[in-house]
């Protein structure tokens, strides 16, 4: 498992630069989206106020506060399962066939959360599980979007591997994005403890009212 885990990190080291990137663009985007609520840009409130009416009727969280809400461990087992497939391997990782598609699927993300949570409830535990949550999950996906915009770029420009056929160029992609989702799947099954232990013992996080 070291060995395992020594693959992981060193195809890490390679792929840091992507990773950065990605970094970058999820906090810049998070910080962007709140600096535009602040300024009371019309057509942000308009899209803010729209995404507070709908969040709670999002059809992927009705399981939590239903079926699931009785159970920690269903939650968690549920949350890290839609994070690692639909958060990060169909979102970030399947799309970068197109290489940018990831980066604007970072853009969007970050910012549609920054607008929503201008505003939110500043308690010290609430802040600590939010920014918890949004480190590790977005950590997690700044990783599966470097793997997806690698293959990408490798499909576009199989040189950058070192080699002329495309095929050849992501496989080799391919085999370090196999090492990186082992670090992938772990942050993304931390965040899930994280956040749901905290969900389940102290309650959703509260968003701002709509109308503000």
């Amino acid at each position: 498992m070291n060995n395992i885990l020594k693959e992981s990190f060193e195809a890490l080291k390679r792929r840091r630069n992507l990773v950065v990137f990605f970094a970058a663009a999820h906090v810049v985007f998070l910080v962007f989206g709140q600096w535009t609520v602040s300024e009371k840009i019309p057509f942000v409130l308009d899209l803010r106020a729209q995404q507070l009416k709908e969040i709670q009727n999002l059809s992927y969280l009705k399981p939590l506060t239903g079926i699931l809400a009785s159970s920690l461990t269903a939650k968690i087992l549920y949350t890290f399962l839609f994070n690692l497939l639909v958060g990060a391997f169909f979102s970030t990782t399947l799309t970068g066939a197109i290489f940018f598609l990831p980066y604007l699927i970072a853009v969007l993300r970050s910012f549609i959360i920054g607008i929503l949570i201008y505003g939110m409830d500043s308690g010290g535990v609430m802040l600590m599980v939010f920014y918890g949550t949004f480190l590790l999950e977005f950590g997690a996906y700044c990783i599966s979007s470097a793997v997806g915009m690698d293959m990408g770029l490798s499909l576009l420009w199989p040189m950058r591997k070192k080699v002329e056929s495309r095929k050849e160029a992501v496989r080799i992609a391919a085999r370090d994005g196999v090492k990186l989702y082992l670090l992938v799947i772990i942050i993304l099954f931390i965040a899930a403890v994280w956040e749901m232990s905290w969900i389940h013992y102290l309650g959703p996080l509260k968003l701002p009212d709509p109308g503000q």
